[in-house]
């Protein structure tokens, strides 16, 4: 699923992530770049060398639209997307950690990225 997820970021929000990232290299102007420009289920938030957001609904176009039921497989998705679209923005490789998923029954959704 992350691949699936790494795909989905190529077709659309990787454009923007490479625009941002030609734009600047200020890591606190990349993060208010992407919760301005990038669309997102929650705001992402700088804290030291990890980058969080939680979200209270899913990310994922196939969840909101109904398309697939939610489920913690689906959640790897959503982790490949941040993968994807933070690697361009910060232009190295990041390791991203998927905390809570409402797909594995919690209450919310908790990404971290480290770089």
């Amino acid at each position: 699923m992350e691949k699936s997820g790494e795909t989905c970021a190529l077709a659309g929000s990787f454009k923007i992530a490479k625009k941002i990232a030609e734009e600047t290299t200020d890591i606190e102007e990349i993060i208010a770049k992407v919760n301005d420009q990038v669309p997102w289920c929650g705001k992402w938030k700088l804290e030291g060398n990890k980058i969080s957001s939680t979200c209270l609904e899913c990310g994922c176009p196939l969840i909101r639209n109904k398309i697939v039921i939610p489920n913690g497989t689906f959640c790897y998705c959503s982790l490949g997307w941040a993968k994807k679209v933070f690697e361009m923005l910060l232009k190295k490789q990041v390791d991203v950690n998927l905390e809570k998923s409402k797909g594995s029954g919690d209450d919310i959704c908790k990404f971290s990225i480290f770089f």
